[in-house]
């Protein structure tokens, strides 16, 4: 593979092309435009340029132009330009670094200067894509771990209880959901991007006091006792125990927040909740926030001691103020995000888990200022559209998302679900279903084999899954990121019988 940086050069002297490329040498790739038309349009064709040489005067757009259409397009902040023109004056160098240029050089130009300072402009736009590139791991790495943690805690709460082990991610996606459509509606509460985070993953802590509730009580089929019904309450109290009882900074924001929630969700707008009686804005929004996603998930949830109810049904109830008064700003957002909310428990993978991932990641690493900010946002926006796309077009009863950053691979298998991380020496996922050695290595060797240009390879092998030994059909699509420095971070897929 040709690892050579590109540089696009856009003159309209075929001659002034030729100087330049004779003093840069072959150590560089170069496409050449004529015109700012030609140069818009092998930009639009070539995402990867790596630096632009730029004339001011040419016939058709010149060069102020196509800075204009790159400011619109928000490459300029990815592909660093490099104005070269006669052009001398002040007011025409002023104007080129306000609209984004890089550098300016004057002709008649020397070939060391001209060298110099390509090699400069290469050599910082390259160290800021790897900055990019190690916050982008960091992310993925903090947000995996991040899931895996919840899910274990999902796992041992959902183990004592009838509650849905999701119930607790369910949560947590509601509570982000409802924070970024309150941010939206109303100044009434500042919240930022690391407040939204924070109080998300605070959320997750909300039933952890439902561990010193009696089993018998928290399972019971039918009605609680009065009794009974005064010893659950408890759980709220028990959980913000629970955080103080903690060797942990009680004036940490997370602890506090999480305390907070574990205590007050269940109190309600008219000062009717327990366990305190908060009313209004007494209550924190972090707990009103929990309490309405809260209510919204044990009313759509099937439960030991009642069926669910559907999802309009659910949101009506909400509404008319059959399960407590709320902050009629949240049943405001609840109301706008009734669509997304009717989607977001569906089993398979659909768009708004993938927006509500993009949004997680995007934005956490866009408060970081000192980074190129598009540069990132449309990496991933792109790349979670790519999931999405595929997934639509490509259905299959299993599902396979594989991130080759942090290394986790989850298989959705019907109702199950695995997840097994690259580094556990005792997962094989051939072994795990039983693929025959044969065909476990095509599928490898297919898969070094796609590249940006030919990211999905199709095969037929034999595999067991739930016992059942067939044949199935399998499809998989690698993920392919300019801000990583081999590009490669991934697979998604599926593997359906063959009927």
């Amino acid at each position: 593979m040709d690892k050579r940086q590109t540089i696009l050069i856009v003159d309209d002297a075929e001659f002034n092309r030729d100087i330049l490329k004779e003093f840069l040498g072959e150590k560089y790739n170069y496409q050449e435009a004529g015109n700012g038309n030609q140069a818009i349009q092998i930009m639009g064709e070539n995402p990867g340029i790596d630096l632009m040489l730029l004339d001011i005067n040419m016939p058709q757009t010149d060069g102020f132009e196509v800075l204009e259409w790159m400011k619109r397009s928000q490459c300029i902040e990815e592909t660093p330009v490099i104005m070269i023109s006669s052009e001398e004056s002040i007011e025409t160098m002023r104007k080129a670094y306000e609209m984004g240029i890089t550098d300016y050089i004057t002709r008649p130009f020397d070939s060391v200067i001209v060298k110099k300072r390509v090699q400069n402009t290469l050599r910082l736009y390259a160290n800021q894509k790897h900055l990019i590139n190690v916050v982008v791991d960091q992310v993925y790495e903090k947000e995996e771990n991040n899931n895996i943690m919840i899910r274990i805690l999902s796992n041992v709460l959902g183990s004592r209880n009838s509650e849905s082990r999701e119930h607790i991610l369910h949560i947590k996606t509601a509570t982000e959901m409802m924070l970024r459509q309150l941010v939206k509606v109303t100044d009434a509460y500042p919240l930022t991007e690391a407040d939204i985070a924070l109080i998300a993953t605070a959320s997750s802590l909300h039933d952890i006091g439902k561990i010193r509730v009696p089993e018998e009580i928290l399972n019971k089929p039918g009605r609680l006792t009065d009794e009974e019904y005064k010893i659950m309450k408890t759980h709220s109290e028990s959980g913000a125990t629970i955080i103080q009882e903690m060797n942990l900074s009680q004036n940490s924001p997370l602890v506090h927040t999480a305390w907070e929630i574990c205590r007050w969700h269940h109190e309600r707008w008219d000062g009717k909740g327990y366990p305190d009686g908060l009313k209004g804005e007494e209550i924190p929004i972090s707990a009103q926030v929990v309490s309405i996603a809260d209510v919204y998930d044990a009313l759509t949830s099937e439960r030991c001691y009642k069926k669910a109810f559907d999802h309009d049904t659910a949101i009506q109830m909400i509404l008319d103020g059959q399960c407590g008064q709320f902050n009629p700003i949240l049943l405001k957002c609840l109301k706008e995000l009734s669509v997304q909310f009717s989607k977001m428990f569906d089993k398979e993978m659909d768009e708004s888990s993938y927006y509500h991932e993009v949004q997680r990641l995007s934005n956490e690493i866009l408060s970081d200022r000192s980074l190129p900010n598009q540069n990132y946002s449309q990496s991933v926006g792109k790349i979670m559209q790519e999931k999405i796309d595929f997934f639509k077009s490509n259905s299959g009863m299993n599902s396979i998302d594989y991130n080759a950053i942090s290394g986790q691979l989850t298989i959705l298998n019907g109702r199950q679900q695995i997840i097994c991380q690259r580094d556990n020496p005792n997962f094989n996922l051939f072994k795990e279903f039983r693929v025959n050695e044969e065909d476990a290595q095509r599928i490898q060797v297919l898969l070094h084999q796609t590249s940006v240009q030919n990211k999905e390879i199709s095969a037929r092998i034999k595999a067991t899954v739930e016992n059942n030994s067939q044949m199935y059909k399998l499809k998989l699509h690698t993920l392919w990121s300019p801000l990583k420095k081999d590009g490669y971070i991934g697979i998604i897929g599926y593997f359906d019988s063959v009927k």
